[in-house]
């Protein structure tokens, strides 16, 4: 469980920093996560980050 919550912390500071600076490349940037979060919403920004690391791997690869 710990790791799961890890994941979407650092998950949760993508979405953060893409909505802030419009980084997203895949956009439909969740909203970030807040206290009390469902596992859904946690479910979400981690299939979030997955779709951005997988599309820039595949746009730039080796990075």
């Amino acid at each position: 469980m710990e790791l799961r919550t890890d994941a979407s912390d650092v998950a949760g500071e993508l979405t953060r920093h893409d909505q802030q600076d419009g980084t997203s490349m895949t956009g439909d940037v969740p909203a970030p996560l807040e206290d009390g979060c469902t596992d859904e919403q946690r479910d979400a920004i981690r299939a979030y980050a997955r779709r951005e690391w997988i599309t820039r791997q595949e746009r730039w690869p080796g990075i």
